[in-house]
């Protein structure tokens, strides 16, 4: 009973989350972000369709994270690949950056001291000013391969 009432609760979080949002609520947007919810890091387009058990085709995958983007109800970006990565955009996911392996395609969320982030942003305010850009963001990922090489799925 706990269980059911737990589901009960993301997915009541989930319908708000996309109704302040400006967004329909639909099974596949739902589905969605129940396993963006409970994934801990980002997750490529294809982990999420296998996540869904196949539920949701790879093209609606493209289609609802473009719109939940659009809502900045998730982050993205790109591996070395250029696997589209997928993230919630939230509380629970306050900035930070990712660590990539290469060899298992795992992303881990990392996260930089206050002083690291102030140089971050001290270099960011350089290149604004040397070449008279309003930049509103930063991405910063770490792309190597873990000490499991060899002991992967």
């Amino acid at each position: 009973m706990f269980l059911i009432y737990d589901v009960a609760m993301i997915k009541s979080h989930l319908r708000q989350l996309l109704k302040q949002n400006g967004l329909s609520v639909t099974i596949p947007r739902l589905k969605i972000l129940t396993i963006l919810d409970q994934t801990n890091g980002p997750l490529s387009v294809e982990n999420i369709v296998r996540e869904s058990e196949n539920a949701v085709a790879l093209s609606t995958v493209y289609r609802v994270v473009a719109d939940l983007l659009d809502a900045n109800i998730v982050n993205t970006f790109s591996s070395p690949e250029q696997k589209l990565l997928v993230e919630l955009s939230t509380v629970k996911t306050a900035h930070h950056h990712h660590l990539y392996c290469e060899s298992c395609e795992k992303v881990f969320d990392i996260s930089l001291d206050a002083n690291m982030e102030l140089m971050i942003e001290k270099v960011i305010n350089e290149i604004k000013k040397a070449h008279n850009l309003q930049i509103k963001d930063h991405s910063f990922e770490i792309y190597g391969t873990c000490h499991n090489v060899g002991n992967h799925d």
